[in-house]
């Protein structure tokens, strides 16, 4: 199928599903509704962002595996089962708790569930040795491979979804981050679609018209996740790269979480204490928005562009700084 078609194709079917998308969150009764508490929203929006990016990502391996022959992202068959079973069981384990409010511990255990059979299925998603640009050696991890693989798509996994609290601001980590593994990649019809169906979303999220909800963000993480540890495996981006840029995200995932136990909660119990929460009692959710996607912005910068150990470890302690600067002086007006 030719590229210009084939992104045509996927404009199309994507123009068709926010056509109906009231009638598809009708059918479903999947609605967020405010609460004047953690939901500020005046009115019930569709909560169908996981079906949204599900369906194209779905139309999109269906494609890969029996049209597009020599421009296929995934190396074979058993990366495209081992991204879609998880994908699957992590969208629907959304969709319920979307509906029914998943117990945090039950979605922990089908998480850890979720990630070890997908990650079984290729080895290719597994993180067998550790490469940084600071240290000539390789850490290998042998035995430790599977556990800290699925710790850090735990991690991952959590943080992405503590981020989706204001609109536009998880999808718009998700467009940075698939723009950057495409600039990595060169070019690939995959990341391009992604972006594709993410732009629609944020145009639409950001008039109210549809949330990401659980099922979306789980979704959104896993394959992030996933792809994140595929470019690593295939020698196109380091360790600490990641870290710079998933710095923000789980700096505030580790704050949050902390600040939860200590009060004798679980550590992925919602509330209101994140970044975005504290920013929004100052600035209105459009500024906070911009503030937070301009540091995540500098930090992929400073990820993609710069080589030097010293200068990435000043820019990291500067936006380790704005973080705390921000929390220690907004969190209590």
């Amino acid at each position: 199928m030719n590229n210009i078609i084939f992104i045509l194709f996927f404009i199309v079917i994507n123009l068709i599903l926010f056509l109906y998308i009231n009638k598809i969150s009708k059918f479903l009764k999947l609605y967020d509704y405010p609460d004047n508490n953690r939901k500020i929203h005046k009115s019930k929006v569709p909560l169908i962002g996981g079906i949204y990016f599900f369906i194209n990502i779905t139309f999109y391996l269906i494609l890969e595996n029996f049209v597009l022959v020599d421009q296929t992202y995934f190396s074979n068959k058993k990366e495209i089962i081992s991204i879609y079973f998880g994908g699957l069981i992590f969208f629907l384990m959304g969709i319920y708790d979307d509906k029914n409010n998943l117990n945090p511990n039950t979605k922990l255990i089908l998480s850890i569930f979720a990630i070890f059979i997908s990650i079984s299925l290729s080895n290719k998603f597994i993180v067998n040795d550790l490469n940084f640009l600071f240290y000539e050696k390789q850490i290998n991890l042998d035995k430790f491979s599977i556990p800290f693989t699925i710790f850090c798509i735990l991690v991952f996994l959590n943080a992405f979804n503590m981020i989706d609290g204001i609109n536009g601001l998880s999808i718009s980590y998700f467009l940075i981050c698939t723009f950057y593994l495409l600039f990595i990649s060169i070019w690939n019809l995959f990341f391009i679609i992604l972006i594709i169906c993410s732009i629609f979303f944020l145009y639409y999220n950001f008039k109210n018209k549809i949330f990401l909800g659980d099922s979306g963000s789980l979704l959104l993480g896993f394959i992030l996740a996933l792809i994140f540890i595929k470019s690593y495996n295939e020698d196109k981006i380091l360790a600490d790269q990641i870290i710079i840029l998933m710095i923000l995200p789980g700096i505030d995932l580790l704050r949050v979480a902390i600040s939860r136990i200590l009060k004798k909660k679980h550590a992925f119990e919602p509330d209101r204490n994140h970044l975005h929460h504290i920013l929004m009692k100052k600035f209105n959710n459009f500024s906070s928005y911009i503030l937070i996607t301009t540091i995540i912005l500098t930090a992929s910068m400073l990820s993609l562009y710069i080589r030097n150990d010293f200068i990435n470890l000043i820019g990291i302690s500067l936006i380790l700084a704005i973080y705390f600067l921000i929390i220690n002086n907004f969190k209590s007006k």
